[in-house]
């Protein structure tokens, strides 16, 4: 069998959506149709599949030191963000619901998946092809289907990513957003330059990691910096 990667944007029990990938005949293409799932949905997938990473869009690193709810990997999020995007990367203290969901989700896949990592996939999608920023900034916003559209086409395009099972209902900020981290948990294994490791400092730190988002495509400006994976 195949190894399968496995994204998740988590929210609420009838908004979780799940997506997996696979490889067939070389090429990366959608395990099966995207769709909402349940925590258990989730487990009962990676337990049927050979699934070897999961990346979920939640706050998986906490620390008691930082009492505010922003970690030293949200914070250098934030910098690498335009300044009227940086509230993409919000406190922790603020979402409250998403990073217990995503905890609790880690927790549970432990025993069976070896790799459980965190990304951001919105960030992803504005680092992978920045002169896509107003798509963006759009796509999450009331009406924001056909941004979603795009973005879709422009990441399956630039990762090769061949999603025929999809279908128009797919293209929500919700099914785009596990979409883009089932890639980072495909790029972790297989091209782990291609991504930016954020560094959680606080020595008291908890939880799983690490943070990654997709490589920046302005690389080149973020001179003495290696987050490189």
């Amino acid at each position: 069998m195949q190894p399968h990667y496995l994204g998740v944007d988590i929210a609420g029990y009838r908004k979780t959506w799940m997506c997996g990938l696979t490889l067939r005949d070389g090429k990366l293409v959608l395990a099966e149709t995207l769709r909402r799932g349940s925590l258990e949905d989730i487990v009962k997938y990676t337990e049927e599949k050979q699934v070897v990473a999961v990346a979920i869009d939640a706050q998986l690193t906490w620390a008691a030191s930082e009492a505010r709810g922003f970690r030293s990997s949200d914070k250098e999020l934030r910098k690498m963000l335009p300044y009227e995007c940086q509230n993409w990367v919000a406190s922790q203290n603020s979402l409250a619901a998403v990073p217990v969901r995503g905890r609790q989700l880690a927790e549970i896949l432990s025993p069976t998946v070896g790799t459980i990592i965190e990304t951001h996939p919105r960030a992803c999608l504005y680092f992978a092809n920045r002169s896509l920023l107003e798509l963006v900034k759009l796509y999450k916003k009331p009406n924001g289907e056909e941004h979603a559209r795009k973005l879709w086409e422009a990441w399956t395009d630039r990762f090769s990513i061949d999603t025929t099972l999809s279908s128009a209902s797919d293209f929500t900020d919700d099914a785009l957003d596990a979409l883009v981290c089932a890639k980072i948990g495909y790029l972790f294994h297989n091209s782990p330059q291609q991504l930016w490791r954020l560094s959680h400092s606080a020595v008291d730190k908890r939880g799983r990691g690490p943070f990654l988002v997709s490589l920046p495509d302005w690389e080149s400006e973020l001179v003495g910096r290696d987050g490189s994976v």
